[in-house]
């Protein structure tokens, strides 16, 4: 299995001349313009694009088996250093051609379940609820319950989640929300600010799947990837906890 941990700082991507691809230096540059603007709806995401905080991690011809690995290293890294807001951004090689929504939708959720198949730590039910319809799930690896965000050129109203012509997938561990829930006062008013940016960027009500984790009106996979538009996800999860064989 191909195991190369692939895990970049940004000034490491801009110094890099020969190994990097092209395709990825462009695209974390724009992925760079945007998120510096002064308008990004996300301004804890801003803050540690600044400080350094976030690590980059690229996937050429959807070649997901390193993943796996580098998702590992991220989250040690993460645990070592809990005061920071670290996350993982990890980019897909642009498709030769256009593909739908739902053809991302779908990639997506192979891409998570081929983690989960591939994690070497238990998932463990009397610590972390393993149905999707509990609203404390959250996807796990590691022994770390992970928000994960899909960004995608498919989104066309949704436009604060595209980014160009990647796919990126935003690993957030649940630790860095720690002190800003839906819960508390400062979560309440970072909330509310990034929904006001949101709103005013895409000029569309929030979506109704978004939502504060654990409230018990909400699915946290349904957060994952969200509509293009204003209809609430049915159906159930595409996510299955396989319990590992002794």
């Amino acid at each position: 299995m191909y195991e190369e941990i692939r895990m970049l700082t940004k000034n490491e991507i801009k110094q890099d001349l020969f190994t990097i691809p092209s395709w990825f230096k462009m695209a974390h540059q724009n992925w760079e313009n945007i998120i510096l603007q002064k308008d990004f709806p996300c301004h804890f995401g801003t803050i540690a694009e600044k400080m350094g905080h976030l690590r980059y991690s690229y996937i050429e011809n959807n070649d997901i088996s390193g993943l796996p690995n580098t998702l590992r290293e991220f989250l040690t890294l993460s645990r070592t250093f809990t005061h920071c807001r670290h996350a993982l951004v990890v980019f897909f090689e642009p498709e030769l051609q256009s593909k739908s929504f739902e053809y991302y939708q779908d990639f997506f959720w192979k891409i998570i379940q081929f983690l989960h198949e591939h994690d070497d730590k238990e998932w463990i039910e009397e610590d972390f609820p393993t149905n999707p319809d509990d609203p404390k799930w959250e996807f796990v690896f590691d022994g770390d319950p992970i928000f994960i965000s899909a960004n995608m050129p498919a989104y066309k109203q949704r436009i604060t989640r595209n980014f160009g012509q990647c796919l990126i997938l935003i690993f957030q561990p649940r630790r860095i929300f720690s002190d800003i829930s839906h819960t508390s006062k400062q979560g309440k008013k970072a909330i509310h600010l990034i929904r006001s940016k949101v709103e005013a960027i895409e000029h569309l009500p929030i979506h109704p799947d978004l939502g504060g984790f654990g409230d018990p009106s909400k699915r946290e996979w349904k957060q994952y990837v969200i509509t293009d538009d204003y209809t609430s996800r049915d159906g159930q999860c595409p996510f299955h906890y396989t319990r590992r064989r002794k």
